[in-house]
Parts: structure tokens; C-alpha cells; sequence
């Protein structure tokens, strides 16, 4: 998958993770409730957890140092940790957004070569940065079909 595309992807996402989660805008002091109808049962505050983990430890690790090594994600022990969970739900959804548009700005302003730059996968051996992206447009595209299922009910 081109560059090019897989920014695209990942703004489309954006946009759409952005557009649901703004129809949750009149419960300001609710705590988290959506739960992913999912196998992993993740939280929205679980999964910016999540993504902190994947953009601090991972991908600008990669950017940042030569083949670091990159540990396999901890799902238990990031949905036992998560320090949203106490959060208000708006403040959890902007949050979120903010790590995503965030991403999306540093994906925009990433000369090509760095997206070939790779880390030491503890269980895949040498993965590129290009692919942890083209992994994360996939997988938040499930989370996506998850959530429109759960704020319906919400």
C-alpha cells in the first residue's frame, strides 16, 4: 500500500471515529460506558490507553531510535491501567481524537524514508513503521463497525 493512501485511510478514519464519538456530545459528566461489542471488550478510555501505548512506545520509538526493540502489546495489562477509566466521557473522546489527529499531522510530515524505518518486533522479528500504520487503519476500521453498533445503543 502507497503512502499516500495509507494517510488517507488513516484521515478517513479520523473523520469517522470524530463524527460518531461528536454524538455523544450531550453527556458531559457521564463516565465511560461504551464498551467495543467485541471479544476484547475494550473501553473507549481503554483503547486511548491503547493508543498511547502504540504512538509513545512504538511508533515514534521507531522514528526516534535504529531497530529499537518494540514488546508485544499487553492488552490485560493495558485494560487493567488505563487512567482514563476515572475520566468524564467527553474528556475521553477528546483525547482520543487529539491522539489521532495528532498521528495524522506527524503522518502528513514524515519524509518517505522514515516510513520504511522498522523496529524489532518481539514475536515478527523486523516490522516497517509503514506497516504498524497500514496494521492500525485496518484494525481501527473493526473498532469502527464496533463503536456504530455501540453508541446506537448508547
Amino acid at each position: 500500500m502507497e503512502i499516500k493512501e495509507l494517510i488517507d485511510l488513516f484521515e478517513e478514519n479520523f473523520r469517522d471515529f470524530s463524527a460518531l464519538l461528536r454524538q455523544l456530545e450531550g453527556n458531559s459528566n457521564q463516565k465511560t460506558p461504551i464498551q467495543l461489542p467485541s471479544d476484547s471488550q475494550i473501553s473507549l478510555g481503554q483503547l486511548a490507553n491503547l493508543e498511547d501505548e502504540i504512538i509513545e512506545l512504538r511508533l515514534k520509538k521507531i522514528l526516534k531510535e535504529e531497530h529499537p526493540y518494540i514488546p508485544q502489546i499487553n492488552i490485560e495489562k493495558i485494560k487493567n491501567n488505563s487512567p482514563y477509566e476515572r475520566l468524564p466521557l467527553p474528556q475521553i473522546r477528546d483525547h482520543f481524537l487529539k491522539q489521532k489527529k495528532e498521528l495524522l499531522k506527524l503522518l502528513y510530515s514524515l519524509p518517505s524514508d522514515n516510513w520504511n524505518r522498522t523496529g524489532v518486533h518481539e514475536m515478527e522479528g523486523h516490522v516497517a513503521f509503514k506497516e504498524f500504520i497500514r496494521r492500525m487503519t485496518v484494525k481501527d476500521k473493526q473498532i469502527l463497525g464496533h463503536f456504530k453498533s455501540a453508541v446506537s445503543a448508547y
